[in-house]
């Protein structure tokens, strides 16, 4: 993954916002100064920039990316020509397996920036699919390396941002190949409720916007797997779940009792 060399190509973003152009289109361009009022902003690339270092910003167009429940952003095998920042809603990344059944590889929540692994051959690897109503930023690679050989603090900030991708996909495997399915739940209820607080919103209280088939693909078990699991844990008093609303009524106690043990 070099961030260092700049890139000749020239990349353009335009077109209606609605509805949702192919993913080597994005619509509707618009000038980085934008982010300043974007509310994903403080996970997001600009995260921990100042307002100096932000400028090198200014120079990538922007194109936004509105897509509805059920569509793909951008899907595997195409060419890899952004990195997408979601600015509000829910994706899941899959990858198809030799089986023809998808394997659900990721959940990104708003400011989160995906693509990073595509950056290896140039394809897409994983489709993106939008778990409800959904908008990400596409920011041009090649513009992004280019800020990033003007600009030292964007270049680490993308580095944190791919080597967080890695952190997880590793604590993932480590959570699959040394634990049971309970703690395999337990971990990704906790999981996302870190990924909620740290967005301002309530560590205890949400929606579960992925099915239970999603979860167990996910954390390499089943959906009748994962129902027990959640139906384990309110019969315990750590939860209480009303379809895909779930309330962490104990949060403590769900921690203490799984994350001793978890990797």
């Amino acid at each position: 993954m070099d961030f260092t060399t700049s890139s000749r190509d020239v990349l353009a973003a335009g077109g209606a916002q609605l509805p949702p152009a192919p993913a080597r289109t994005p619509s509707r361009a618009a000038p980085a100064p934008q982010c300043v009022g974007c509310g994903a902003r403080q996970r997001c690339l600009p995260a921990g920039l100042s307002e100096h270092e932000a400028r090198c910003l200014h120079a990538v167009t922007i194109g936004r990316r509105r897509v509805r429940k059920g569509q793909a952003l951008y899907r595997e095998g195409e060419r890899f020509l952004f990195l997408y920042a979601v600015r509000f809603g829910t994706f899941k990344s899959t990858a198809m397996l030799n089986s023809g059944s998808d394997q659900v590889t990721g959940f990104h929540l708003p400011g989160d920036v995906m693509g990073f692994d595509a950056t290896v051959s140039n394809r897409h690897p994983t489709t993106a699919t939008a778990l409800e109503d959904a908008e990400a930023c596409a920011l041009p690679y090649s513009q992004l390396t280019d800020a990033c050989a003007e600009e030292r603090s964007l270049r680490m900030q993308m580095l944190r941002l791919a080597g967080a991708e890695l952190v997880r996909d590793q604590r993932l495997l480590a959570l699959i190949a040394h634990t049971h399915s309970e703690q395999r739940v337990a971990a990704f209820l906790l999981s996302l409720s870190q990924r909620m607080r740290e967005r301002g919103f309530s560590p205890s209280d949400f929606l579960l916007r992925m099915t239970r088939a999603e979860i167990g693909s996910y954390l390499g078990t089943t959906l009748e797997t994962v129902s027990r699991s959640l139906s384990a844990f309110a019969r315990r008093g750590f939860i209480t779940v009303r379809r895909r609303q779930i309330h962490l009524a104990d949060l403590d106690a769900l921690r203490a009792e799984f994350e001793t043990d978890l990797p």
